[in-house]
């Protein structure tokens, strides 16, 4: 996969985990296409992606600020793991990048402390492009938080925040909205893809209604919530992270 001028990045499913290899030269120029090729892998929800630096040239040690960019994007949500594997020599002993991501010697090494993930709950609902999607989308996160047995205020919640996304999607694509639930701990994530490359992103209040407004509500709902771009097919996902145990 050509993921910009003098980089490529071959991606493969390990012990399910995505195993991607860059080899060129990291530079200014690719830095924002392997972050979003790593995105992209987050997204795809492996037990973790593990990034082999063997084949990989960094002009600049800021440059590594890279994959501690991926991590903050992808802890609260798919909350991936996002490894490392060496050589650990090209890595600065002191960087902020080894707060965040776990740096390895080999490939092997890395997948072997992959631990397992927590268990999930996931449920998922392909909405058109239609007025009665967010009424339909209101119905299908009733029903499935009452199987799941959440909290009614949780389930509350949920049901406002699963309507708002999907009527953002509605509104401003032309694209299906895909639903997806998800339960894991502590956490109910309601996530909606389309296939519209713009970011979502919060208005101002004191504005004029725009694009996003919704998500005013959103957040404030939320306890926590992004945006994940998907720049190679033109895609983004939409989540919001709520309490699973408030009540």
């Amino acid at each position: 996969m050509q993921t910009g001028s003098g980089l490529c990045c071959d991606v493969r499913p390990v012990e399910g985990c995505l195993l991607v290899r860059p080899s060129g030269v990291l530079d200014v120029a690719n830095y924002a296409s392997l972050r979003n090729t790593l995105l992209k892998c987050a997204v795809e929800q492996p037990r973790a992606v593990v990034v082999d630096l063997a084949d990989l040239e960094v002009r600049g040690e800021y440059l590594l600020s890279v994959f501690a960019a991926v991590w903050l994007r992808t802890c609260d949500w798919p909350s991936v793991p996002l490894l490392l594997a060496g050589p650990v020599e090209q890595l600065p002993r002191v960087t902020a990048l080894r707060r965040y991501v776990t740096v390895h010697d080999t490939v092997d090494e890395a997948l072997a402390h992959v631990g397992r993930p927590a268990p999930r709950r996931r449920a998922h609902r392909v909405l058109p492009s239609a007025t009665g999607s967010p009424r339909a989308a209101r119905a299908f996160v009733r029903e499935v938080c009452v199987d799941w047995s959440v909290p009614e205020a949780v389930k509350h919640t949920a049901v406002q925040v699963a309507s708002e996304l999907v009527t953002n999607t509605v509104l401003h694509t032309m694209s299906e909205a895909r639903l997806r639930l998800e339960l894991r701990g502590a956490g109910l994530t309601v996530a909606v893809a389309d296939d519209d490359p713009a970011a979502a992103v919060l208005r101002d209040p004191g504005g004029a209604p725009q694009r996003g407004a919704g998500l005013l509500l959103v957040a404030q709902l939320a306890r926590t919530w992004g945006c994940v771009p998907d720049p190679v097919n033109g895609r983004k996902v939409v989540w919001a992270v709520l309490d699973a145990t408030a009540g």
